[in-house]
């Protein structure tokens, strides 16, 4: 985040290391102009005129930073198709960094921080999983098979899965679904296959657990005596009543037959 300073002249600047990440090694780390940040930061939250050219005027650090701060989905679409839209201009390193932020911010999935109180629904979920796909099409699929990018892989996909209270499961299937190849690499899948794994063990144990509070439950009613009670169906029920008014019939005729 920006560091932002009491100097009235507002000229002095602040290194940022989301900004430093993506800028690349050996171009000497550019400054960020408080000026700039704070332009980004009210063009975001006004939504005018202005916002088209403080996206364009920000670097990719000034974006990547507005995008971890947290903001409503609309306005972080805003931000997500300029870094994808500059995608061609950067070079290899730069490329790499700014993808290296973006997975480790899991696709920028999780929602604004929520107003206690306020209502849980998540009313940018859609939005915010598209935002996600845009990000990984443009900014990480590329690169998926450079430097380090597999191994970040293998350590960030478990916890994108997990994201964004379901959405990154949608994320993932939807990545899969594009029958494209998917940039997870080997070491991608098989951490992902052993966190489903393990997802799963858990709920067969929790499924287990609830298996074993009902049989005791049902041992704590008393079994046997629920065995006991005659319980009869209802073609029992009708078999039974029949032969009730046989019996009765017979002792009529044999009291008439008596007398």
């Amino acid at each position: 985040m920006v560091k932002e300073t009491e100097d009235p002249k507002d000229t002095e600047t602040a290194y940022d290391s989301t900004a430093d990440r993506a800028r690349p090694a050996g171009a000497g780390a550019r400054r960020v102009s408080v000026t700039g940040a704070r332009m980004l930061r009210e063009a975001l939250r006004d939504g005018g005129d202005a916002l088209p050219a403080a996206l364009r005027e920000a670097d990719d650090g000034l974006l990547l930073s507005a995008l971890d701060e947290g903001l409503p989905a609309e306005r972080a679409t805003r931000v997500v198709v300029e870094l994808v839209r500059r995608a061609p201009e950067r070079g290899p390193e730069l490329a790499a960094a700014v993808c290296e932020k973006v997975l480790l911010a899991q696709l920028y999935l999780d929602p604004p921080h929520r107003v206690p109180g306020g209502s849980a629904a998540d009313p940018g979920r859609r939005l915010r999983v598209r935002n996600a796909l845009m990000l990984y099409e443009g900014l990480v699929r590329p690169y998926a098979g450079r430097g380090a990018i597999p191994e970040l892989m293998a350590c960030v996909l478990p916890g994108l899965w997990a994201a964004g209270d379901g959405a990154g499961r949608e994320v993932v299937r939807r990545i899969v679904g594009t029958r494209q190849l998917t940039g997870f690499g080997e070491k991608g899948w098989k951490a992902l296959f052993g966190g489903v794994a393990e997802e799963c063990r858990e709920y067969e144990a929790e499924a287990a657990r609830a298996t074993r509070r009902e049989t005791r439950w049902r041992r704590r009613r008393g079994v046997a005596d629920d065995a006991a009670r005659l319980d009869l169906k209802p073609g029992q029920l009708w078999v039974s009543a029949l032969l009730g008014f046989i019996a009765v019939a017979l002792v009529l005729i044999v009291v008439i037959a008596a007398g």
